[in-house]
């Protein structure tokens, strides 16, 4: 079994978060950002911890930024940034989702 990486979420995440998902779910059900944090992000981050390398492809030949791409119980499909720090801690620093819910 492989040792479990630390995951950290920076605030440049929450505030793209913020700006993809409402504080609250809305009258068409679209999911808020608590709903997302609570059902579709303890997955990721379980996943990264136990499989970065595998779970993730870098976004450019030689790049540092990695991505997961998924699909969430929310939302249909979410991309999520990743970077590995010199510690080997996997900083999240950014999101795209895509929820169904748009036009």
């Amino acid at each position: 079994m492989t040792e479990r990486r630390r995951v950290r979420v920076v605030q440049a995440f929450f505030d793209r978060l913020d700006e993809l998902l409402a504080d609250e779910r809305d009258v068409d059900g679209a999911p808020s950002s608590a709903d997302f944090l609570l059902h579709d992000m303890p997955a990721v981050i379980d996943r990264l911890a136990e499989s970065y390398e595998s779970s993730t492809v870098p976004i450019a030949a030689g790049s540092e930024i990695r991505v997961l791409i998924t699909s969430g119980h929310l939302v249909e499909f979410m991309a999520v940034y990743t970077l590995l720090d010199a510690d080997e801690v996997v900083q999240i620093i950014y999101l795209e989702i895509s929820n169904g819910f748009e036009d």
